[in-house]
């Protein structure tokens, strides 16, 4: 297998002096003021990070200009591509600043409604006005992170009689969820909306559309970014019972998806997280779509310097169902040791990736035409003959997402002209993506590809290499050669 060195030196983390392999599985990291410091982002880089994820929930427009021009010119010193993903909040619910702290019992009965005068003073008032409208007869009522959970007993004109489930403390300002909700809140809110403009601004390789419901939000978002000119990827948050019982729609509908594990662990309860991951996990790799796993991943390293045992094997089963992407959050973006989790999550990643029976796609469907069947057939051959890459030239990045989603042994290298979709594909699983300018004829794109490859991924004179081509230089989706070389 292709070997590469750590950059980072040795300090706290995992041993970095020996050479380690290709890392499959990419990293998002989410910047904060944990990040802000010179020379972090750099440091990210160099320990694995990906692409940068800014959180549209915390910091203002002018935090999350300062951050990405960070990442683009970190990005720009490590020669290599590195990823911007804008993650816009959504609609956030939340009990009124006014509420009374109280502790709930298994069984207690509360009046819920909107702050709305009708709603009378023995309601606990959610800042939503109208908030009935919004909860159905099958919905639950979660508070904070899942406790208390009440079930709708009744639904009246202004206010929601719900049952307690489990016991737990509601105050002011704490999140509520509500499951199985009617269609009452806008997909993309007006703080969306300001912060939509700023990732345009950004060039943002990625934006995440939180709280997604069915295709047509996941619609929604695409059709405003194009009308503001933007060529971001859209990815779709995973995190409500109703996006899960709609899981195919949204996922044909989106470029990505993400495993929101906080949210949906809320709504559906704990116990039904597992499965959740796996079937998105699934259902995405089968589609040739990117996953992203996130949330609470190494969240000890808030306080530690290094992770449990428990996730690094959460990190590791992440990895063997196939995702493409694991992401931090709090971890980086909040934490004392923001590099080191960066530097736990690749090597976790790379010891994972040696294990059999990493989930993948077991072929081309029979929409995909011929030129996936092709792609394939570079994969299988790249792992038949022990390839140390597949290299893969391309205008779009579909080419290499198409052999992305095989999960070969060997590293894609992706040659594309274009510098936006070296972005796009730092996130796509296996993929090594970088410049390339068009070539006139096939035989001086296989000569100087072979060059370039080699180049990037330091391969020695020998290596065997499989190829990729269409009949055509420069022309997309006409990928019909397959080509097997050594590198001078």
């Amino acid at each position: 297998m292709l070997q590469v060195v750590d950059p980072i030196a040795a300090g706290p983390g995992p041993a970095t002096a020996a050479p380690q392999p290709v890392r499959h599985t990419k990293i998002v990291a989410t910047l904060g003021p944990a990040t802000d410091s010179p020379g972090t982002v750099d440091a990210l880089v160099a320990a694995g990070m990906d692409c940068a994820r800014l959180n549209c929930s915390h910091g203002d427009a002018d935090a999350l200009r300062r951050r990405a021009d960070a990442v683009r010119e970190a990005g720009a010193r490590a020669r290599r591509a590195v990823a911007v993903l804008v993650d816009l909040q959504g609609p956030k619910i939340r009990l009124a600043p006014t509420t009374s702290p109280l502790a709930v019992a298994v069984g207690d009965v509360l009046l819920f409604a909107g702050a709305d005068p009708v709603a009378g003073p023995d309601a606990v008032t959610v800042e939503l006005p109208g908030f009935a409208s919004l909860v159905s007869d099958r919905s639950q009522i979660a508070i904070g992170d899942g406790a208390p959970r009440f079930v709708v007993d009744e639904v009246h004109d202004a206010t929601v009689q719900a049952r307690a489930v489990t016991p737990g403390l509601i105050g002011p300002r704490k999140g509520i969820c509500v499951s199985h909700a009617r269609p009452a809140l806008p997909a993309i809110t007006p703080k969306d909306e300001a912060d939509l403009e700023v990732a345009v601004e950004l060039d943002a390789d990625f934006v995440a559309l939180s709280f997604v419901r069915c295709a047509d939000d996941v619609h929604e978002l695409r059709a405003r970014l194009r009308e503001r000119g933007s060529r971001a990827r859209v990815i779709a948050k995973v995190e409500k019972v109703e996006a899960f019982e709609r899981l195919e729609e949204i996922v044909a509908a989106a470029d990505g998806v993400m495993v929101a594990r906080g949210d949906y662990g809320v709504e559906a309860g704990l116990e039904q997280v597992p499965l959740m991951q796996k079937r998105v996990i699934q259902q995405a790799t089968q589609a040739g779509k990117l996953v992203i796993t996130a949330t609470q991943m190494l969240e000890s390293m808030l306080s530690a310097a290094e992770p449990t045992r428990a996730e690094a094997c959460d990190v590791a089963n992440a990895v063997i169902d196939g995702t493409s992407a694991l992401m931090l959050s709090a971890e980086t973006a909040a934490g004392p040791h923001p590099i080191e989790a960066v530097r736990w999550m690749a090597a976790i990643a790379c010891a994972a990736e040696g294990a059999h029976g990493i989930v993948r796609a077991t072929g081309p469907g029979s929409g995909d035409g011929a030129d996936a069947a092709v792609l394939h057939a570079a994969v299988q051959l790249a792992r038949d003959v022990r390839a140390e890459a597949v290299i893969v030239p391309t205008e779009t990045g579909g080419s290499a997402r198409a052999c992305a989603k095989y999960r070969g042994s060997a590293p894609v290298i992706a040659l594309t002209p274009d510098p936006r979709v070296a972005g796009q594909l730092a996130l796509e699983w296996g993929v090594v993506a970088t410049t390339l300018e068009r070539a006139e004829a096939v035989e001086e794109l296989v000569r100087s590809g072979v060059r370039r490859a080699a180049a990037v991924a330091g391969l020695p004179p020998g290596a065997r290499v499989v190829l990729t081509s269409g009949s055509s230089a420069g022309a997309s989706g006409t990928t019909n050669l397959v080509v097997l070389r050594e590198v001078d």
